[in-house]
């Protein structure tokens, strides 16, 4: 049978396949098994072996030999050849291996999201952050799936045309930032690089990716830009000139104060400028050499105060700082300055320092003390006038209270006015004590309340003037003034007195004629009328008609009794008598009289009342006319009140020009009687008039008037005092005070 020919090439052919494997194949066919190269050589060499040979030349045994030597070096060789491709094999195999694990490394610990999708995007490689990222415990449950089962429609939809469009274009998506939901819900920003996957021939069979969760390198670097804008609207906000300026004194950075200052319409038309561009030549030079001193030195400049010209020729007064900035290796490269134009603040304070020095000079020349306190007490300003007083000086009183400067009792008075001033928020004049070498003097102070521009008292203010010898004169003035008005007064009851007393006289006088000249007359009428009346009892008529004539008669010779009695001379019988006695004696007399009303009578006798000298008939006479007015007053009832009780005389009113020995005087044991009722009492005009002759706010009929001016004159007699007044609570009270028997 005839071999063919393609029997001959095949062992070189599996040869060569299994060599190129061991070469090649490991990278582009992981999957394949080494052993099968081993196998395909071993056949090439059985084909190879058992191969017809052609009939040789040479005798068999030498044929044989010659093929046993043959193939001796061909076992030898590929034996040879095998060792080296078993080593070569198990090299590729080991760098296979190390890449690989290379890679598994790679993806299993990088913190980003690393993922190979196929053409139709889904998922054929992920590493461990990725899967666990989706939710997944390995990485190999993602194999297979879409983005659809993760995100929502909009995002899947987006990231597929994205990958879409890779595959269409191989142009990469490199270092997108989105905002991503995650499938957890948590929302951030995610930083993405999307890229065409290629195989060895180089077509595009998928897309391959890597993201990482940059949220917060963009919160930062969002919060980084809020504050740069913060920063910029803050040194544009501040009037003070700020500035930056590289090693060659070119602007950086400027405020909008500094871009005003230098009348341009924007930062842009002053950065890249130096100072010689908007200043004086002079001024500039002087900013250059003192720039370039910081940068060499390292050393600021805080608060130096320099004078500024402008092109205008305008002359300013300016404090600059400036401090140099390091870079990495702390060599200043740059200075940051900022300037603050005091011109008008110097002058401002200039003009107060003045004006201070004007009030101080004041102040200290005033007669007045005059200092001002915190509102704890510490003292903040006094004046010379202060210093003379305490005998200090003043760099030894400020900063001390008054505790410090004053004896405890001048202090704690002090205090406590000063306190009352911050409690009120209002002035006050006060009289204060101050002890002096000579002794107490008196001052009058003045104090307020001084505010801030909030209006919280922060200080209290006061001006203290000495007023002893005014006090002095003030109070001998006073008691020489009390002295004239006592004189004068006296003058005026003496001469009130003697008026009274001669209207009384000239009363009593008519009185007396009037009585002498109607007396008889009147008994005449009387005996008349009682002839008449026995004639005419027949009469009704005319025996009523006489009745009342004879009625009338009685009345005026009531009337005629009573001005008999205001104008007789009254001789007493002065004896040692119980009041309380005569009280009772009294009011057994009124019983008749105010039965007849709706009257209660109480009476509170006080015990052991001592001893008056009284006319016990005259007393009763005053009591029972009392208590008769009383009734009177009570027209719809009420209670009548008798009262006696015994004390020291204190305040006792004066009775109008009476100079009469015996008369009761503060200091007297007294005993009094108080009659009070429960009536409308007396209107207050007609109060003054009640011990006038005829004076009755009775009605017409009831009273002659001269009751109360007789009542009067016996009380008088008796060297007492009697009063009638309005009580508080309503009615009258009549209070007749003997002194008592000692």
């Amino acid at each position: 049978m005839k071999r063919h020919p393609i029997l001959d090439i095949l062992p070189l052919l599996l040869l060569l396949a299994s060599v190129g494997w061991l070469a090649f194949g490991p990278d582009r066919w992981p999957e394949a098994n080494g052993a099968a190269a081993v196998a395909g050589m071993v056949v090439a060499l059985w084909l190879v072996l058992t191969r017809p040979r052609k009939k040789s030349a040479l005798p068999d045994s030498e044929n044989a030999n010659a093929l046993e030597k043959g193939f001796k070096e061909l076992s030898e060789r590929l034996t040879e050849e095998n060792r080296g491709l078993a080593e070569e094999v198990q090299r590729l195999k080991d760098k296979y291996e190390s890449s690989e694990h290379y890679v598994e490394m790679l993806m299993e610990n990088v913190p980003a999201n690393i993922y190979f999708k196929d053409r139709e995007s889904r998922f054929v490689r992920v590493n461990r952050s990725q899967a666990h990222w989706a939710g997944m415990g390995d990485p190999a449950d993602l194999v297979g799936r879409t983005d659809h089962e993760f995100f929502d429609a909009t995002h899947a939809d987006q990231a597929l045309e994205d990958e879409r469009k890779i595959m269409e274009t191989g142009q990469p998506i490199v270092g997108y930032v989105e905002r991503d939901t995650f499938p957890n819900g948590e929302a951030a920003y995610v930083l993405t690089t999307k890229m065409p996957f290629r195989n060895r021939e180089g077509k595009i069979i998928g897309t391959f990716g890597i993201s990482n969760n940059v949220n917060e390198l963009v919160e930062t670097q969002q919060a980084l830009e809020r504050e740069r804008n913060v920063l910029r609207a803050l040194i544009d906000s501040i009037p003070d000139q700020i500035f930056v300026k590289d090693a060659k004194g070119r602007f950086t950075l400027v405020n909008k104060a500094f871009v005003e200052l230098v009348d341009r319409e924007n930062s842009e038309d002053v950065l890249g400028r130096n100072d010689a561009d908007f200043f004086t030549r002079e001024f500039a030079d002087r900013m250059t050499g003192e720039d370039r001193e910081i940068l060499e030195s390292g050393k600021a400049v805080l608060a130096r105060e320099r004078a500024r010209q402008t092109r205008a020729g305008e002359e300013r007064l300016v404090v600059t700082t400036k401090v140099p900035l390091p870079d990495e290796n702390g060599k200043p490269y740059a200075i940051v300055g900022m300037t603050r134009d005091v011109t008008e603040q110097r002058l401002a304070r200039e003009a107060l320092l003045r004006t201070e020095r004007q009030i101080q000079d004041i102040v200290d020349n005033c007669p007045a003390v005059i200092y001002m306190k915190s509102v704890d007490g510490t003292y903040l300003l006094v004046n010379q006038q202060f210093e003379w007083l305490v005998k200090g000086k003043r760099n030894e009183i400020l900063g001390r209270n008054d505790h410090a400067v004053f004896d405890r009792e001048s202090a704690d008075a002090f205090r406590e006015n000063d306190e009352l001033v911050v409690e009120e928020g209002e002035p006050i004049q006060v009289e204060e004590l101050v002890p002096h070498k000579d002794g107490t003097h008196t001052y009058v102070s003045v104090k307020f309340p001084l505010r801030d521009l909030e209006g919280e008292i922060y200080a209290v203010g006061g001006v203290s003037t000495d007023i002893t010898d005014r006090k002095s004169h003030e109070e001998a003035l006073a008691t020489l003034n009390a002295e004239l008005m006592a004189a004068n007064e006296d003058l005026r009851s003496a001469q009130e007195q003697l008026i009274q007393s001669e209207k009384m006289e000239s009363v009593g006088r008519l009185a007396a004629g009037v009585a002498h000249e109607v007396k008889n007359p009147l008994a005449m009428i009387g005996m008349g009328l009682e002839i008449v009346a026995r004639r005419t009892k027949d009469d009704e008529k005319m025996y009523d008609a006489v009745q009342r004539m004879r009625r009338g008669v009685e009345r005026a010779k009531d009337i005629i009794k009573g001005l008999v009695d205001f104008s007789s001379a009254h001789q007493l019988k002065l004896e040692g008598c119980d009041l309380n006695s005569v009280v009772k004696e009294a009011l057994a007399l009124a019983q008749y009289q105010l039965k007849g009303g709706d009257v209660d009578i109480v009476t509170e006798l006080g015990e052991d009342l001592p001893s008056v000298a009284l006319d016990a008939t005259k007393v009763e006479q005053v009591l029972l006319n009392l208590c008769v007015n009383a009734l009177h007053a009570m027209d719809d009832g009420g209670t009548l009140t008798v009262r006696t009780r015994t004390g020291i005389l204190k305040g006792i009113e004066r009775e109008e020009g009476v100079r009469i020995e015996g008369r009761p005087r503060d200091g007297d044991r007294y005993v009094a009687v108080d009659i009070l009722d429960d009536g409308p009492g007396i209107d207050e005009d007609k109060l003054s008039k009640i011990f006038d002759p005829f004076f009755t706010t009775k009605r017409t009929g009831v009273g002659t008037g001269l009751g109360l001016s007789v009542a009067r004159k016996i009380v008088d007699l008796h060297n007492g005092v009697l009063e009638i007044a309005n009580r508080m609570e309503g009615g009258v009270r009549a209070t007749i005070t003997f002194k008592a028997v000692v």
